[in-house]
């Protein structure tokens, strides 16, 4: 259900409870004993009704729009109780109004209300489960639960796209689909524990959405927590960040919350470009810029994306971790690198070669491969 409408719902709940609050007296006279001579004990009806209209008003408002459900029963119960006493202090002091209708239209604004709240349309709870549902750690769904977040119409965002992709698992398939259930649940504890949203997962890998719902996505964050799984777990992964549309899309399984743009189909060819240079974890070089303080990377190749070129970064450490002798290894990667891209095939396979066979590097073994391939398709032609 779309917000306008939801807000539409609550407005027609509100003036329904009104109308019945006020009509309240008319409706109990002809059932107390002796109707005909009762009268509300009313001083001046006309300050009555307006204090039926604006209790019932604030009671069933705060109770539908506060969306914890603890609180809510405070602020009605809070009502009740000041609103009597109130009454009651001011008759001590020659003010008589009677309590009758609007302690009756705060009653009932707020048991409606309660019981809108409880229901999905009505319930704040229930539409973020509804349309987001597990793919948010619940302590971040119970500290954003703002309606204002979940707009009808989408929106722009800056975000960070996760790519993670699985690592390769050899055996019986049922027992890879085991491991592959194990894994993903995992991951999704991982990232949503730093704040990302679960925008996709299959058996290939799964995507977490950063910066949504006006949270922060520091790459910094993300970084770490990228490096921390893939560290653990295997496998690869890329980050990209940029401006993507957000908002509740009408899907064929149902309305739910999506992000698209061109940093979710940056991210994923990122994936893919990781797995092919062996590498844990790719960066763009706006992201690697942002994150200078505390990792370690490495250029890893020029890469072209709709029209654009980016230099993609490898991340290959933290500086708290770095192993003896990251430095040197970092100056030989870059010289064979720059060798590999100005065309001198030969030094480039010997610098990477030497870099693979010693630190047991496997995209330095893959550009050694690719160099020697280079030479000898040069030297045949």
């Amino acid at each position: 259900m779309n917000q306008p409408l939801s807000l539409h719902l609550k407005a027609a709940l509100i003036c329904a409870l009104l109308a019945i609050t006020l009509a309240l007296p008319l409706l109990w006279a002809p059932l107390l004993p002796g109707w005909t001579l009762w009268r509300p004990p009313v001083v001046n009806p006309r300050v009555e009704a307006v204090i039926a209209f604006l209790v019932a008003f604030w009671v069933a408002w705060c109770v539908v729009d506060i969306p914890r459900r603890g609180l809510k029963i405070l602020v009605w119960v809070a009502t009740l109780w000041l609103l009597g006493t109130g009454i009651w202090i001011a008759a001590l002091y020659g003010h008589v109004t009677s309590s009758l209708v609007p302690v009756t239209a705060a009653l009932l604004a707020g048991a409606g209300g309660l019981f809108f709240s409880f229901t999905p349309l009505g319930s704040r709870r229930a539409r973020w489960q509804f349309l987001v549902g597990p793919r948010v750690a619940p302590n971040f769904l119970r500290a954003r639960i703002d309606e204002s977040h979940l707009p009808g119409e989408p929106r722009t965002a800056v975000v960070a796209v996760a790519e993670v992709l699985w690592p390769g698992v050899t055996g019986d398939e049922h027992q890879a689909w085991s491991v592959l259930a194990e894994r993903a649940g995992k991951a999704t504890r991982h990232f949503q524990q730093a704040g990302g949203y679960l925008e996709r997962c299959d058996a290939e890998g799964a995507r977490f959405v950063f910066g949504l719902w006006g949270q922060d996505c520091a790459p910094a964050a993300v970084v770490d927590a990228l490096w921390s799984w893939v560290s653990q777990a295997g496998g690869c992964a890329a980050l990209a960040r940029g401006e993507c549309v957000c908002g509740v899309g009408d899907l064929p399984l149902g309305p739910r919350w999506t992000v698209g743009g061109a940093p979710m189909r940056r991210a994923a060819r990122m994936a893919a470009a990781a797995r092919g240079y062996a590498a844990r974890l790719l960066v763009e070089d706006a992201v690697a810029a942002e994150v200078v303080e505390g990792w370690h990377f490495r250029r890893l190749a020029w890469w072209d994306f709709e029209g654009s070129r980016f230099l993609l970064h490898e991340v290959t450490g933290s500086e708290q971790n770095a192993p003896a002798g990251a430095a040197d290894d970092l100056r030989r990667w870059e010289y064979a690198w720059e060798a590999f891209w100005n065309g001198d095939w030969l030094a480039a396979e010997n610098g990477f070669a030497a870099l693979a066979r010693e630190r047991d590097d496997a995209a330095a073994r893959i550009f050694a491969l690719r160099s020697q391939a280079a030479r000898r398709g040069g030297a045949e032609t």
